[in-house]
């Protein structure tokens, strides 16, 4: 599986009044691999391990060529109201999932990197749009799970913890993918739980756990369009 720590280099992303995020989402994303390949059961890899810039489609290439069985990304939510905190989970909206559709069939040669027969391009446009919405169906699967691991661990949520977007990260037709805001990090308790070593332990070791839930799950099965776009924003 791949790890995205958000932002890096030139791209600081949001600030708080102690740290920045892309110094939390690093921290982060180094302890959750930790903590995944102490159970010995995963291969893992980050899209940095460094303080530098990473384009975000090639952090969606980096999970796409290690054949990913699984991608989260890593952030820190920011907002004008100081009060408001707690983690929530983006998954592809259908907005976005048309924007990867047209992203990915741009070029000529689309077909042979989902390995699709090649021979009739209305048939390789069906099995990509399969296999585009099997990946959503586990992408929103993880996240429920996710989410159900976090208020275990009594981390804080959002009220709409589980959100839709068209975030760049998201776009692989063929990795499950979410992007997780593990707090505000302009709220001065989410950045303090943020900041603090073992308190990130204790997030990460929770979101292992619910990867763990995750891959002993069956995968869901196809829902028609108008089900999944329901159940992107329950």
């Amino acid at each position: 599986m791949v790890i995205d720590a958000g932002h890096g280099g030139r791209d600081p992303g949001a600030s708080g009044a102690q740290t920045q995020e892309k110094a939390v989402t690093l921290a982060a994303a180094r302890q959750l691999k930790a903590e995944l390949e102490r159970t010995g059961r995963y291969r893992v890899r980050l899209t940095r391990d460094d303080d530098a810039y990473v384009d975000l489609y090639r952090r969606v290439s980096i999970a796409r060529q290690a054949d990913a069985d699984l991608f989260i990304s890593l952030h820190a939510d920011a907002g004008a109201d100081p009060a408001l905190r707690g983690a929530s989970v983006y998954t592809l909206s259908e907005q976005g999932a048309g924007r990867a559709v047209r992203e990915f069939t741009r070029g000529d040669n689309w077909h042979r990197d989902l390995h699709l027969p090649g021979r009739d391009p209305s048939v390789d446009r069906i099995l990509l749009d399969m296999t585009q919405r099997a990946t959503q169906n586990r992408s929103a699967q993880f996240a429920r799970v996710l989410l159900t691991h976090l208020e275990a661990a009594e981390h804080p949520l959002l009220r709409r913890s589980h959100r839709d977007a068209g975030l760049a990260v998201l776009l692989a037709p063929d990795v499950p993918a979410v992007l997780l805001e593990m707090g505000f990090i302009t709220n001065p308790e989410d950045e303090r739980a943020l900041t603090d070593e073992r308190a990130r332990r204790r997030l990460m070791r929770a979101v292992a756990q619910g990867i763990d839930r995750y891959f002993q799950q069956p995968a869901a099965p196809v829902l028609q369009a108008s089900n999944a776009s329901a159940s992107g924003s329950p």
